[in-house]
């Protein structure tokens, strides 16, 4: 009986402790505001969106027309091509035509020392003609932005002062196993990057999405630019780091009334997009040890629910209530960051699929002495050397 205690014991407090994360991230990341601003009558544009995409025809057409209903004329899009092969770079050239105020750009290498989505981020800067207190948005080209969301975000960010505004989309349709693992990875990337923190200008967290970065040139360009992330996996929160590490104010905001993305449209997509995560373990002795810490958090995660099994025992009783507060705080997160509700109360089975997942991960990060992302691979050491966000 003391060893359930001592299980129950230290997963009620490990839930405890998700528990109060999730609590400050909800009271400090609020959802966007609707907002206007006051229109630039004069050229060049204020705002410079960038798309990079490489082999993304099966979504990409939707996304681009979403984008271009926003007929703003103080806007200008740039679709960076990235080396597709499977016809994107056809239905970006279509679209394109259609609206004058949209450049395709076809980037067809990748320079040595970076990884392919930043360098070609830093092709769509090279291409825009932002005026030099304008704004880049650096955007999934999936990503599906709803009108007024970009003058509702530099709304925002006049308001709090800020350089840096990114927002968290919501999630629709997506392979199921994405939709089992969702809400464990979010209660992960919370509690791990410390997002509460984000929006506290006395503390250098910052976040950053891919699917919204908006970030004013002036700050970019005093943070180094794009440079300064070229081997930096997590390049999005780095955006936010950066500029915050430069004397910049960054903000985060919950933008599912705004914008959304389908994430990763198969299993085998999920399953290659989670193989970059493998850059953060810096070495193979670090791999191995993710692995270990990855096990002993996961058992840590179900017992609860495992304790159900010996009802009716005082110890049991303590981890049914941990199990229901697991649960509450599960649909919790799916609510307020536009997840699935339903899939979310099957959190502890997404938990769990999610280490066996991130132990294929770490499996082959072991084998290759690398990490394998948008069909580049680039060893830990240059990785490493390029890391600017630390977990």
């Amino acid at each position: 009986m003391t060893t359930l205690w001592i299980i129950a014991f230290i997963g009620a407090v490990w839930w405890l402790w998700q528990s109060m994360c999730i609590a400050k991230t909800l009271r400090a990341v609020r959802p966007l505001p609707p907002g206007r601003i006051v229109p630039p009558t004069e050229s060049p544009p204020l705002v410079s969106v960038i798309c990079p995409a490489r082999d993304e025809a099966d979504a990409i057409e939707a996304a681009i027309r979403t984008r271009l209903t926003d007929t703003v004329p103080w806007m200008e899009f740039i679709f960076v091509d990235d080396r597709s092969s499977d016809g994107t770079g056809e239905i970006l050239e279509r679209e394109c035509e259609q609206d004058a105020r949209a450049r395709l750009v076809r980037n067809a290498e990748l320079p040595a020392g970076w990884l392919g989505k930043v360098h070609a981020q830093q092709v769509g800067v090279d291409h825009a003609r932002v005026r030099e207190d304008g704004w880049y948005l650096f955007s999934d080209g999936d990503t599906h932005v709803h009108p007024g969301a970009v003058e509702a975000a530099i709304a925002w960010a006049e308001q709090e002062q800020a350089d840096h505004v990114a927002l968290t989309p919501r999630i629709t349709r997506g392979t199921w196993l994405l939709r089992l693992c969702i809400t464990p990875l979010m209660r992960v990337l919370i509690c791990t990057l410390r997002m509460w923190l984000a929006n506290d200008d006395s503390q250098p967290r910052a976040m950053g999405v891919g699917a919204f970065n908006l970030v004013r040139r002036a700050a970019l360009e005093r943070a180094g630019g794009l440079s300064e992330l070229r081997l930096e996996v997590a390049d999005d929160v780095g955006v936010g780091r950066i500029v915050k590490g430069a004397g910049g104010r960054s903000r985060t905001a919950i933008g599912v009334a705004w914008l959304d993305i389908e994430w990763y449209r198969t299993a085998g997509q999920f399953l290659r997009g989670s193989e970059k995560g493998v850059a953060k373990a810096r070495t193979r002795l670090g791999i191995l040890r993710s692995g270990l810490l990855g096990v002993a958090v996961i058992c840590v995660d179900i017992s609860p629910f495992v304790l159900l099994a010996w009802l009716p025992t005082p110890a049991a009783l303590l981890a049914t209530a941990t199990a229901a507060m697991a649960v509450l705080m599960s649909v919790q997160v799916a609510r307020a960051f536009g997840l699935s509700v339903w899939w979310s109360l099957l959190a502890p089975l997404g938990a769990f699929v999610a280490l066996l997942i991130s132990f294929r991960a770490l499996g082959l990060g072991l084998l290759r002495g690398g990490v394998r992302w948008r069909g580049d691979t680039h060893t830990l050491a240059a990785t490493t050397d390029g890391e600017r966000v630390r977990l």
